[in-house]
């Protein structure tokens, strides 16, 4: 199964792709690297010795997340581009609403558009 993770790159995604990898998945990333890095991907391929499709995009660009939907043709998505932190979602309530809520909606929209079901 081919398995996109949006914001793969951070510690949860990097550590799923490694299982995926080792489970014998795909794994396409798409990461704007906003509270991430490139370098988590390139250890994760060292330690698996397979390559990941890996993708500079913010998760919000419908336009660049649905060309890379099409060129990938991914079975599923993983959605992990949301932001966490406590107390800076108390500090920022629009940013986090806005990041999380329009990553998901990007997503689902992109989903339907090239009939990933999962």
């Amino acid at each position: 199964m081919k398995i996109l993770l949006a914001g793969g790159a951070g510690y949860i995604g990097s550590h799923t792709a490694l299982s995926l990898l080792n489970n014998g998945h795909e794994v396409v990333v798409v990461d704007n690297y906003d509270n991430s890095s490139p370098e988590s991907i390139k250890r994760v391929e060292q330690l698996t010795g397979k390559s990941v499709a890996l993708y500079e995009a913010d998760v919000k660009d419908k336009v660049r997340v649905l060309k890379i939907m099409q060129k990938e043709q991914p079975d599923c998505i993983i959605h992990f581009a949301g932001l966490k932190a406590v107390g800076e979602s108390v500090q920022q309530p629009i940013r986090y609403y806005r990041n999380n809520i329009d990553t998901t909606l990007t997503l689902l929209e992109c989903m339907e558009q090239t009939g990933c079901k999962e």
